[in-house]
């Protein structure tokens, strides 16, 4: 399996094929509010904290990770069913914080399997919010990661009471 970054100048090239790849095999869990921001994602515009890698297996894509902002603004992943449980999506995101040095995510708690992804990859759970659909959601960070860095996203997410 090898991993590399989308570099901002193949985005618009690439940027289709990852938003189907996302869409079919995100099982539903990667908000379209997240697919939208990626889809206005410009070249010029990936500030520090932009991230956008893919594993891949010869020349098939088995999994595709995104972060914005260190995962601040947006974040998701997403692996082809028939590499699963195959350490795609771990490989994927020891890549992610080995280039960020910190990343942040939120992942909904009944989500299970992005759960156990972030928690095998050393993540920490630091927050409990409302999320975008308005399940119970942590949030979690890793590497280099400080929940103060959080705060002004925080605001635009309630706290879940």
């Amino acid at each position: 399996m090898n991993i590399r970054s989308i570099s901002p100048a193949e985005l618009e090239r690439v940027r289709p094929a990852i938003v189907r790849f996302m869409r079919k095999y995100g099982d539903g869990r990667i908000t379209h509010h997240a697919i939208r921001w990626f889809q206005r994602l410009k070249p010029e515009g990936c500030k520090e904290g932009t991230l956008v890698a893919a594993a891949l297996d010869g020349k098939k894509v088995t999994g595709v990770i995104v972060f914005g902002n260190f995962g601040l603004d947006e974040s998701f992943v997403a692996v082809h069913p028939a590499y699963r449980k195959q350490g795609v999506g771990e490989a994927l995101l020891r890549y992610s914080i080995e280039k960020l040095k910190k990343v942040y995510t939120r992942v909904a708690c009944d989500n299970i399997a992005s759960l156990k992804l972030c928690f095998t990859c050393g993540l920490a759970a630091f927050r409990l919010i409302k999320g975008p659909t308005g399940k119970p959601t942590l949030w979690l960070g890793g590497g280099e990661w400080n929940p103060e860095e959080v705060v002004p996203a925080a605001k635009k997410t309630k706290p879940f009471a």
